[in-house]
């Protein structure tokens, strides 16, 4: 709503901000006439309406299937540039995060552990929170890293880093307890001496196998 504006202005502000986000055709519609996705530029555009330097968006696209959501994704930074103004993106899915920020903040018991551009957060987290949140990692324990790599402290590595031979410089050996089949990537969850650990490796693997990683 709109407070102390005329009807006619009113209809006008309306038909502007659903013109904003490319819904001009729809001001007549009822929201059961509507698609997920444009029910929910339907609720950004009653927010636009007040001119708002930044707009507050708490999970909005929780709800929808995958299909609709990556669609979404790619329409509201679209929005956002075109509009110019601040979006603040609430959610949990991480992947969403590093998708559509410029810069993204990781809250653990409210409080911020890391601001960084979503590059800078996946490939250098400061935290073992950080790293084991943002994406999957492997997040060694400090016995555990300075024998892998020398380093003192947490070592984080991701899945897609790990490459898998069954001879060669061996630096941590182990074997294949579990894998799950993802279309390009095959995910393995491996047991070394220091615990379980998941790696992420194209191809196939037998549950059972050694596999030395390098």
């Amino acid at each position: 709503m709109v407070k102390g504006i005329d009807k006619k202005k009113r209809h006008a502000l309306a038909q502007e901000a659903l013109e904003k986000v490319g819904l001009s055709f729809a001001i007549a519609r009822k929201p059961s006439q509507l698609s997920g996705g444009q029910r929910q530029r339907v609720a950004i555009a009653r927010a636009l309406v007040n001119e708002p330097r930044v707009l507050l968006l708490d999970e909005p696209l929780g709800a929808l299937d995958l299909k609709l959501r990556e669609q979404m994704q790619v329409e509201l930074k679209k929005l956002q540039q075109a509009l110019g103004i601040t979006f603040i993106f609430v959610t949990h899915d991480q992947g969403e995060a590093l998708s559509m920020s410029d810069r993204v903040a990781v809250f653990n018991n409210g409080r911020i552990e890391q601001v960084d551009t979503p590059r800078e957060l996946y490939m250098r987290p400061r935290t073992p929170f950080v790293a084991s949140f943002v994406g999957t990692s492997n997040v060694f324990d400090a016995a555990l890293a300075q024998k892998v790599c020398g380093m003192q402290g947490a070592y984080s590595l991701r899945p897609e880093h790990i490459r898998l031979n069954e001879s060669g410089e061996v630096q941590v050996e182990g074997v294949v307890q579990a894998v799950q089949y993802q279309g390009a990537a095959t995910r393995l969850e491996l047991k070394l001496a220091g615990g379980g650990k998941t790696a992420g490796e194209p191809g196939q693997s037998q549950r059972g196998h050694t596999a030395h990683r390098r």
